[in-house]
Protein backbone atom coordinates (compact mmCIF):
# COMPACT_ATOMS: atom_id res chain seq x y z
CA UNK A 1 0.00 0.00 0.00
CA UNK A 2 2.82 2.41 0.89
CA UNK A 3 4.68 1.88 -2.39
CA UNK A 4 1.56 2.69 -4.43
CA UNK A 5 1.13 5.92 -2.44
CA UNK A 6 4.79 6.78 -2.96
CA UNK A 7 4.45 6.07 -6.68
CA UNK A 8 1.39 8.33 -6.89
CA UNK A 9 3.25 11.04 -4.98
CA UNK A 10 6.26 10.78 -7.31
CA UNK A 11 4.05 10.92 -10.40
CA UNK A 12 2.12 13.85 -8.98
CA UNK A 13 5.31 15.72 -8.08
CA UNK A 14 6.83 15.12 -11.52
CA UNK A 15 3.68 16.15 -13.39
CA UNK A 16 3.33 19.35 -11.35
CA UNK A 17 6.99 20.40 -11.33
CA UNK A 18 8.10 19.47 -14.86
CA UNK A 19 6.28 22.35 -16.59
CA UNK A 20 7.88 24.80 -14.16
CA UNK A 21 11.47 23.60 -14.70
CA UNK A 22 12.45 26.28 -17.27
CA UNK A 23 11.24 29.05 -14.95
CA UNK A 24 13.02 27.50 -11.95
CA UNK A 25 16.22 27.12 -13.99
CA UNK A 26 16.07 30.80 -15.04
CA UNK A 27 15.48 31.90 -11.47
CA UNK A 28 18.43 29.84 -10.24
CA UNK A 29 20.62 31.40 -12.94
CA UNK A 30 19.50 34.89 -11.96
CA UNK A 31 20.40 34.21 -8.34
CA UNK A 32 23.80 32.59 -8.83
CA UNK A 33 24.97 34.19 -12.09
CA UNK A 34 26.93 31.00 -12.73
CA UNK A 35 25.59 28.09 -14.81
CA UNK A 36 27.19 25.36 -12.68
CA UNK A 37 26.04 26.88 -9.40
CA UNK A 38 22.59 27.46 -10.89
CA UNK A 39 22.27 23.79 -11.84
CA UNK A 40 23.42 22.74 -8.36
CA UNK A 41 20.90 25.11 -6.79
CA UNK A 42 18.11 23.79 -9.01
CA UNK A 43 18.96 20.16 -8.19
CA UNK A 44 19.08 20.83 -4.47
CA UNK A 45 15.77 22.70 -4.64
CA UNK A 46 14.13 19.84 -6.53
CA UNK A 47 15.47 17.30 -4.07
CA UNK A 48 14.27 19.31 -1.08
CA UNK A 49 10.88 20.00 -2.69
CA UNK A 50 10.43 16.31 -3.42
CA UNK A 51 11.28 15.36 0.16
CA UNK A 52 8.93 18.03 1.52
CA UNK A 53 6.21 17.56 -1.11
CA UNK A 54 3.84 16.17 1.52
CA UNK A 55 3.91 19.65 3.16
CA UNK A 56 2.74 21.46 0.02
CA UNK A 57 -0.95 22.33 0.12
CA UNK A 58 -2.76 21.48 -3.15
CA UNK A 59 -4.53 24.53 -4.47
CA UNK A 60 -1.73 26.88 -3.36
CA UNK A 61 0.92 28.29 -5.68
CA UNK A 62 3.50 25.53 -6.19
CA UNK A 63 5.87 27.85 -8.07
CA UNK A 64 5.88 30.37 -5.21
CA UNK A 65 6.52 27.55 -2.72
CA UNK A 66 9.52 26.33 -4.73
CA UNK A 67 10.86 29.85 -5.35
CA UNK A 68 10.85 30.55 -1.61
CA UNK A 69 12.59 27.23 -1.04
CA UNK A 70 15.20 28.00 -3.73
CA UNK A 71 15.82 31.46 -2.33
CA UNK A 72 16.39 30.06 1.17
CA UNK A 73 18.80 27.42 -0.15
CA UNK A 74 20.61 30.09 -2.15
CA UNK A 75 20.96 32.34 0.89
CA UNK A 76 22.25 29.53 3.08
CA UNK A 77 24.65 28.04 0.52
CA UNK A 78 25.81 30.97 -1.57
CA UNK A 79 25.36 34.05 0.60
CA UNK A 80 26.14 32.60 4.02
CA UNK A 81 28.99 33.94 6.15
CA UNK A 82 31.60 31.61 4.62
CA UNK A 83 30.65 32.57 1.07
CA UNK A 84 30.57 36.30 1.90
CA UNK A 85 34.03 36.12 3.42
CA UNK A 86 35.52 34.36 0.41
CA UNK A 87 33.84 36.67 -2.07
CA UNK A 88 34.86 39.89 -0.32
CA UNK A 89 38.50 39.21 0.53
CA UNK A 90 41.49 37.77 -1.23
CA UNK A 91 42.66 34.62 0.54
CA UNK A 92 45.98 36.31 1.31
CA UNK A 93 44.18 39.15 3.08
CA UNK A 94 42.46 37.14 5.77
CA UNK A 95 43.01 34.38 8.24
CA UNK A 96 40.71 31.40 7.93
CA UNK A 97 40.01 29.29 10.97
CA UNK A 98 39.94 25.64 10.03
CA UNK A 99 38.82 22.98 12.50
CA UNK A 100 41.75 20.95 13.76
CA UNK A 101 41.68 17.21 13.12
CA UNK A 102 42.92 14.62 15.60
CA UNK A 103 46.39 14.21 14.06
CA UNK A 104 46.92 17.95 14.19
CA UNK A 105 45.87 18.01 17.84
CA UNK A 106 48.53 15.42 18.64
CA UNK A 107 51.17 17.39 16.72
CA UNK A 108 50.20 20.60 18.51
CA UNK A 109 50.48 18.84 21.87
CA UNK A 110 53.96 17.56 20.92
CA UNK A 111 55.09 21.05 19.92
CA UNK A 112 53.69 22.50 23.15
CA UNK A 113 55.50 19.87 25.21
CA UNK A 114 58.77 20.54 23.34
CA UNK A 115 58.55 24.36 23.53
CA UNK A 116 60.05 24.74 27.04
CA UNK A 117 63.03 22.56 26.05
CA UNK A 118 64.12 25.04 23.35
CA UNK A 119 66.89 27.48 24.20
CA UNK A 120 65.87 31.01 25.19
CA UNK A 121 67.21 32.45 21.89
CA UNK A 122 65.27 29.89 19.84
CA UNK A 123 62.01 30.49 21.71
CA UNK A 124 62.49 34.23 21.40
CA UNK A 125 63.05 34.26 17.63
CA UNK A 126 60.16 31.81 17.05
CA UNK A 127 57.83 33.94 19.17
CA UNK A 128 58.72 37.13 17.30
CA UNK A 129 58.78 35.78 13.73
CA UNK A 130 56.72 32.56 13.55
CA UNK A 131 54.11 33.38 16.18
CA UNK A 132 54.11 37.19 16.10
CA UNK A 133 54.40 37.48 12.32
CA UNK A 134 57.24 40.02 12.36
CA UNK A 135 59.45 40.37 9.30
CA UNK A 136 63.13 39.50 9.61
CA UNK A 137 63.99 43.21 9.67
CA UNK A 138 61.44 43.90 12.41
CA UNK A 139 62.68 40.92 14.42
CA UNK A 140 66.29 42.07 14.05
CA UNK A 141 65.32 45.51 15.32
CA UNK A 142 63.24 44.12 18.18
CA UNK A 143 65.90 41.64 19.33
CA UNK A 144 68.86 43.94 18.64
CA UNK A 145 70.72 41.52 16.36
CA UNK A 146 71.61 41.54 12.64
CA UNK A 147 69.10 40.18 10.09
CA UNK A 148 71.48 37.32 9.23
CA UNK A 149 71.47 36.25 12.85
CA UNK A 150 67.65 36.19 12.82
CA UNK A 151 67.65 33.98 9.74
CA UNK A 152 70.17 31.51 11.11
CA UNK A 153 68.56 31.39 14.58
CA UNK A 154 65.15 30.89 13.04
CA UNK A 155 66.40 28.03 10.87
CA UNK A 156 68.12 26.37 13.83
CA UNK A 157 65.10 26.99 16.09
CA UNK A 158 62.72 25.37 13.62
CA UNK A 159 65.05 22.40 13.16
CA UNK A 160 65.45 22.01 16.92
CA UNK A 161 61.66 22.14 17.44
CA UNK A 162 61.16 19.50 14.73
CA UNK A 163 63.70 17.20 16.38
CA UNK A 164 62.34 17.68 19.90
CA UNK A 165 58.69 17.26 18.93
CA UNK A 166 58.99 14.71 16.13
CA UNK A 167 56.65 16.86 14.02
CA UNK A 168 57.91 17.49 10.49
Amino acid sequence: MTSSLEGASTASFTSLVSPRMPDLRRYAASLTRDPVDAEDLLQETLMRAYCKFHLWQPGTNLMAWMVVMMRRIFLSKFVGPAKRASSQFQIEDCEIAVPVNQEQRVEIARVQASWPRLSHDHREVLEVVAVGGASYDEAASTLGVPVGTIRSRLGRARQSLRQLSGVH
